[in-house]
């Protein structure tokens, strides 16, 4: 699949966030952003690196904020304890914000013994909102606070005081089929779909054609794909991809040219 740098930003800019799920750190909001001429999306495999780009790219294009800072690493010896992700400069306002930035696809199952939080889980069981929020919590934040970053700051010319943390995190919510549970509104803003197993996608009646992305490509906005197939094409890429242990993302395009999200898991 192929797609503008317009379609990356696009998609990347109209992704939900989630907000407030940590106490006292700011919503970093993005303002309108500029189209670069001439530039081409580069050969990126991993989709954290794609989002990576993408953000930089409407930062160094902007006219609200100033790049003073990408992916610092923190170092103790030999030994990498951690990194800063952006410290950016508001035009406007000249305020100081350190960014950290996060693109999330999750799912929300129920059968988790756990409180609301502990209950949403990556695609692939590998990953935990809980343990994603406590870790910029407790040491992604706080480490702006390391003796290397107060000395890259101060050679900015920048208060390590100053500096305001502020958490952007993009995510896409998939709630399981049949979903009655009311969600607090944060939560709700990101759903963008259902999740089932691959019994569920088999069942579904829905006409129209589909898509199996790669995950590279995920946080595409489906309308901007041009390449769609029958359902019985789409379940045998799926059923490979479950195969191997991993979950599949779908797009599923209505006879209306409406568009739907669903995540099929492989447990």
């Amino acid at each position: 699949m192929e797609f503008t740098i317009k379609e990356h930003l696009t998609s990347f800019n109209n992704t939900p966030e989630l907000k407030g799920i940590i106490k006292g750190i700011n919503h970093f909001k993005l303002t309108s952003s500029i189209v670069p001429v001439g530039v081409e999306t580069p050969s990126i495999y991993r989709l954290g690196k794609k989002i990576e780009f993408l953000f930089e790219l409407i930062l160094k294009n902007s006219i609200d904020y100033k790049l003073l800072l990408s992916n610092f690493q923190i170092q103790e010896g030999k030994l990498t304890v951690g990194e800063i992700d952006y410290i950016i400069k508001t035009i406007n306002t000249k305020s100081i914000q350190h960014i950290e930035l996060s693109y999330k696809f999750y799912l929300l199952d129920n059968s988790l013994n756990a409180d609301f939080i502990g209950k949403w889980i990556g695609p692939n069981r590998k990953d935990f909102l809980h343990l994603k929020r406590s870790r910029l919590k407790n040491h992604q934040f706080p480490i702006l606070k390391h003796k290397s970053v107060t000395e890259k700051l101060n050679q900015l010319n920048i208060k390590r005081d100053e500096v305001k943390a502020s958490l952007l995190l993009k995510a896409q919510l998939f709630i399981p089929q049949n979903q009655l549970e009311q969600l607090p509104k944060n939560f709700q803003n990101c759903v963008v779909g259902i999740w089932v197993n691959l019994q569920g996608f088999q069942n579904l009646n829905w006409i129209g054609e589909w898509c199996v992305p790669d995950k590279i490509d995920w946080y595409i906005d489906p309308i901007f794909n041009q390449s769609w197939v029958a359902k019985q094409k789409a379940l045998a890429t799926i059923q490979e991809k479950l195969r191997s242990k991993y979950s599949a993302l779908i797009w599923h395009k209505t006879k209306e040219g409406n568009f739907k999200k669903i995540m099929v898991v492989w447990w």
